[in-house]
């Protein structure tokens, strides 16, 4: 099928298609001798994120909104019962089966290569897509062993692993009902996010123990679905999960929008209020140290002429993929670099340096005198 064929699915005229293919709203992209679209800027009813195939649309994961306040936000939410999964600090991925090849392709709309390279680690999926060509999984790789993500969860101690959440259809924007999705999962031996299984409005004791738990453990946070795929999900993440992500990317701050850091305070504060915790001076010390000391640290690095840089470790099963990865970094005009490779067992064990060049740049003109305006 032609890809104006595919696209006439969504009222797309081929017009419409050719002058988005023009202005770069839809970029072509290549993987392993198949062609795809990426939606980079929403054209008619394709947002950004979807992926447009010879076998069909891979509309992008919709975002979920995140509730601040666990009870009133439950309570404004859901006026009955819903199920709740454990929220998974990684990446997520569609993994979708295109012209007889499966690949995982990002939020970002690219596939890649590492995730790919590592499907057969985590499912039969050739059994699945054998049987259900016309289905998307979409989950979460999390694991200290990735090229993205410098969380990982507490239970994944080594390498990545792999947690569905969700079954799409292609063409479709619809989800799999949750019930039918977890018979999906269980059937083909799919792992899963914890689903910690069905529960009311009225459960908040429950819910806010499952909170209380997943923050001891280092978690980050639950997901709330309800049981009609067309309600709302809503998401709600640990306190501990926020003095994380400001002590992983703080580092980085420069680069980062304001938005990031103060959104996270605030998630701690009204965490604390809500729970009728202190603000004490061991909350404040973590807070503080969370912010400031990486973020001291590359400013000295950097004002000793020293490169800002991160390091990666991943392991792939085949060679090519290595070589395809810095491809892809390449695309998103991501400096990094490969430092070494090493085969153990069957796998390749590969370390990767990122430079980080905006942040050195900023610190590197402020620190020799430039003025500027704020």
């Amino acid at each position: 099928m032609r890809i104006p064929q595919i696209v006439s699915k969504v009222n797309m005229t081929e017009d419409l298609w050719n002058e988005s293919l023009e202005d770069h709203s839809i970029i072509p992209d290549e993987f392993d001798g198949i062609t795809y679209y990426r939606v980079v800027k929403r054209t008619g009813q394709l947002r950004k994120g979807t992926v447009v195939t010879y076998s069909g649309i891979i509309y992008d994961f919709p975002r979920i909104a995140r509730i601040m306040h666990l009870e009133n936000g439950i309570k404004l939410a859901f006026g009955n019962s819903f199920y709740v999964e454990e929220k998974v600090d990684g990446y997520n991925v569609r993994i979708a089966k295109v012209q007889g090849k499966v690949f995982a392709f990002t939020r970002g709309s690219y596939v890649c290569p590492f995730s790919t390279d590592r499907l057969g680690d985590f499912f039969n999926y050739e059994s699945f897509f054998t049987k259900n060509p016309e289905l998307i999984v979409c989950g979460e790789i999390a694991g200290p062993e990735n090229p993205y993500n410098g969380e990982s969860p507490p239970y994944v101690t080594e390498d990545v692993s792999f947690f569905a959440f969700d079954i799409k259809e292609m063409n479709s924007e619809h989800q799999m009902p949750i019930e039918k999705r977890y018979e999906f999962f269980d059937r083909y031996g799919i792992p899963t996010v914890t689903r910690f299984g069905s529960y009311a409005p009225s459960d908040i004791i429950d819910l806010k123990r499952h909170i209380q738990g997943l923050n001891e453990k280092g978690c980050e946070g639950l997901v709330f679905k309800p049981i009609d795929p067309s309600g709302k999900t809503v998401k709600y993440v640990t306190v501990g999960s926020c003095l994380r992500d400001m002590k992983i990317t703080s580092p980085l701050m420069i680069e980062y929008q304001a938005e990031f850091f103060t959104h996270r305070m605030l998630r701690s504060l009204f965490y604390l209020l809500e729970n009728d915790l202190p603000l004490n001076d061991e909350f404040l010390k973590k807070t503080g140290e969370a912010l400031l000391l990486p973020l001291f640290e590359n400013l000295k690095k950097a004002a000793e002429g020293k490169m800002i840089t991160e390091r990666f470790k991943v392991r792939f099963n085949k060679e090519q993929n290595i070589k395809k990865l810095f491809e892809h970094f390449h695309k998103c005009k991501v400096d990094a670099n490969l430092v070494r490779q090493d085969k153990v067992g069957r796998q390749w064990h590969v370390e990767i340096v990122r430079r980080c060049f905006p942040s050195y740049e900023v610190i590197r003109k402020h620190w020799d005198g430039s003025s500027h305006f704020d």
